[in-house]
């Protein structure tokens, strides 16, 4: 039931982007660009190159051997400009007024420490968990080999 779930929202994510793309794509070649429609395009550009930037840094195929710290960081190096360019080929926030502009730099980079911070504090969790495990079993071995066979 689960692999079922997963794959009717697999399903409905591509869909749903697929219809948002082409609807909007057919919204500009007949209304030209109307602000609603570059946001829907550049948030669509923006997902595609974050997804992009994620199997990059991520995936480990093309970059190997690099410490979990300096793949975040690599990703956010390279994220925020994306995004930046996304939000202002899209028009996202004003051009005359920085501050909207240094708002989401700052969410941005707030939103990047915090998601970092958590997955770290669940990979000790998780990583101790298998520590503690792997000790036991440890011990449990150590304590059968010692023993006089039967």
């Amino acid at each position: 039931m689960r692999s079922q779930a997963k794959r009717a929202a697999v399903t409905f994510c591509v869909l749903f982007t697929a219809t948002m793309g082409i609807w909007s794509l057919a919204g500009l070649a007949f209304a030209g660009p109307e602000p609603g429609i570059c946001y829907s395009l550049t948030i669509l550009l923006a997902c595609a190159l974050l997804a992009a930037l994620q199997s990059l840094w991520f995936s480990g195929a093309p970059i190997r051997r690099l410490a979990y710290p300096a793949r975040v960081l690599g990703f956010g190096a390279t994220a925020l400009p994306a995004l930046i360019l996304c939000a202002w080929l899209g028009a996202w926030f004003p051009m005359d007024d920085a501050g909207p502009w240094v708002s989401f730099c700052v969410i941005y980079l707030v939103a990047l420490a915090g998601a970092s911070a958590g997955y770290a504090l669940h990979y000790r969790r998780v990583a101790g968990g298998y520590d503690a495990a792997l000790a036991r079993y440890r011990e449990e071995r150590g304590e059968e080999a010692s023993a006089p066979p039967r």
